[in-house]
C-alpha cells in the first residue's frame, strides 16, 4: 500500500503536478485508491487520539488531502473540532490542477479544514481560483475566504523558516572552524573560490541546470578554471521511482563528463558528495563558500537558502537564488537566475564571485536581519494564532 499512497499518487501525481516541471504526473486509479485507503488509516488514527475530546488538529501537506473531509464526517466525532492543514509544496493555477481526475475529491477534502496555509500568497489565489470553479464555492479574493457546506475557510500565507538562532550558534563552534581549516587546506581545496549547493535529489531542484551553468561559467570565464571548485551535496530521494533513477544517472554523467573536460592536475571543478553531509562540515561549507547556488525549478520555499543565510556568520557569502523559489519574496537582494536561461545563469556565478566586500556584507546582514526575524516559531505562532480566530 506504501508504493501505492506515497510512491504512487503522492510523489508520481500530486508532487509533479504541483511543481509543474515537464514532469507528466500519472494518473493511476491504483494509486488513488492506495491514497484514500491510507488517508482512511490517518483519519482513524487522528479519531482515536481525540477520543470524543475538543481538540485542535493539524493536517501536514499533499499526503492527507483526505484526511480532514473524513475526520469531520465520522459518525464517532462527539464534539466540534478545529482544523486545519499546511501545503507545504506549490499550488498551480486552477487549470492545471484540474487535469487531476480526483480534482474535486481532493480540494473537498481540504476545506473541511477551517484554516488552509500555503506558503506564499500566490499560491493561496491559485488554490481560491480551483476551489471556486471545481466546487462552485463562493470565494472572497480580498479576504481570502472560501464559503462551502455552510462554513467559511480561511486561506493564508504563511512562509515557513528555520531555527536562525540554533544554526548561528552551530555555525561558530569551534568543531566548525576547525572543519573550515579543514575545506581550505592544500590537501583538500587549495584554491580561491568555493561554491555550494545542497539538494535532495529531486527534479524540481535544477541540479543539470545547475550543472550546465557552471560549465559555460568555466568555458566564457576561462580565468575561473583551476581556480574555483563547486561542491554539490546531493541526498538521494525516492529511488523506487524511475524518474528519480534517471535523473541520479543524468547527474553523475554530468558531473564525469565537466570534469573531465576541464580536469587539470589535481584540480577537478565540481566535487559530487552522493548522501547526507555530517553537520559540522556542512555548516563549514555554508561559513566558508563564496556562493551558495539554490537553482529550483519550482519550490514551495527552499529552506537551504535560509540556512546558509543563518550559517554564514561572517557575512561573506553571496547567494544566487532562482526565481522560481519561495524564498525569493523574502530574500530580497540576492542574485535572481532564471535556471532555465544558462548564458545569464553562468553570469550570475561570475557577478556573485565578483561582487564587492561591502555589498556583500550588506546584503548578508539584511538577509540575516529578514530569517532571525521570520523564523521557524513565528511561522509556527502565526499559523496557531490564525487558526484560533476560526474557533467561534
Amino acid at each position: 500500500m506504501i508504493n501505492k499512497y506515497y510512491f504512487g499518487l503522492s510523489n508520481q501525481t500530486l508532487w509533479p503536478l504541483c511543481h509543474n516541471v515537464f514532469h507528466k504526473p500519472i494518473f493511476d486509479k491504483s494509486f488513488w485508491d492506495g491514497y484514500k485507503h491510507s488517508n482512511k488509516l490517518f483519519a482513524k488514527a487522528v479519531l482515536d487520539e481525540v477520543n470524543g475530546k475538543k481538540a485542535f488538529v493539524w493536517f501536514q501537506d499533499y499526503h492527507l488531502a483526505l484526511a480532514p473531509r473524513m475526520v469531520k464526517r465520522s459518525k464517532t466525532l462527539k464534539k466540534k473540532i478545529v482544523s486545519a492543514h499546511f501545503w507545504h509544496i506549490p499550488w498551480p493555477s486552477w487549470d492545471t490542477f484540474m487535469k487531476c481526475p480526483w480534482a474535486g475529491e481532493i480540494l473537498d477534502g481540504l476545506v473541511a479544514n477551517d484554516l488552509i496555509g500555503f506558503h506564499l500568497k500566490r499560491y493561496c489565489v491559485n488554490f481560491l481560483a480551483s476551489v471556486e470553479r471545481a466546487l462552485g464555492a463562493q470565494v472572497d479574493y480580498k479576504k481570502s475566504t472560501v464559503k462551502y457546506d455552510d462554513r467559511t475557510i480561511l486561506v493564508g500565507p504563511f512562509p515557513i523558516s528555520i531555527d536562525f538562532d540554533s544554526i548561528d550558534r552551530a555555525a561558530k563552534k569551534a568543531s566548525v572552524k576547525r572543519e573550515i581549516k579543514h575545506i581550505r587546506s592544500p590537501n583538500y581545496i587549495p584554491y580561491k573560490f568555493i561554491g555550494v549547493g545542497v539538494d535532495r535529489l529531486d527534479y524540481t531542484k535544477g541540479i543539470p541546470e545547475r550543472l550546465r551553468a557552471i560549465d559555460r561559467f568555466l568555458e566564457k570565464y576561462p580565468e575561473y578554471q583551476n581556480n574555483f571548485v563547486y561542491i554539490e551535496a546531493g541526498a538521494p530521494s525516492r529511488r523506487r521511482i524511475p524518474a528519480y533513477m534517471k535523473l541520479g544517472e543524468e547527474i553523475t554523467e554530468l558531473v564525469e563528463k565537466i570534469n573531465w573536460k576541464y580536469q587539470r592536475g589535481y584540480w577537478k571543478p565540481i566535487m559530487y558528495i552522493e548522501g547526507k553531509l555530517e553537520y559540522n562540515k556542512l555548516l563549514a561549507l555554508y561559513r566558508t563558500a563564496n556562493v551558495c547556488i539554490v537553482s529550483s525549478l519550482q519550490d514551495g520555499m527552499n529552506l537551504v537558502a535560509k540556512e546558509f543565510v543563518a550559517a554564514n556568520v561572517d557575512c561573506n557569502g553571496a547567494l544566487v537564488l532562482s526565481r522560481f523559489a519561495g524564498a525569493t519574496e523574502e530574500l530580497e537582494g540576492a542574485i535572481i537566475i532564471n535556471p532555465y536561461d544558462i548564458e545569464g545563469f553562468a553570469d550570475a556565478i561570475k557577478n556573485a564571485l565578483e561582487m564587492g566586500d561591502k555589498e556583500r556584507r550588506k546584503k548578508m546582514e539584511n538577509f540575516r536581519d529578514v530569517v532571525r526575524k521570520n523564523n521557524v516559531y513565528k511561522w509556527l505562532g502565526d499559523f496557531i494564532s490564525e487558526a484560533a480566530k476560526t474557533v467561534s
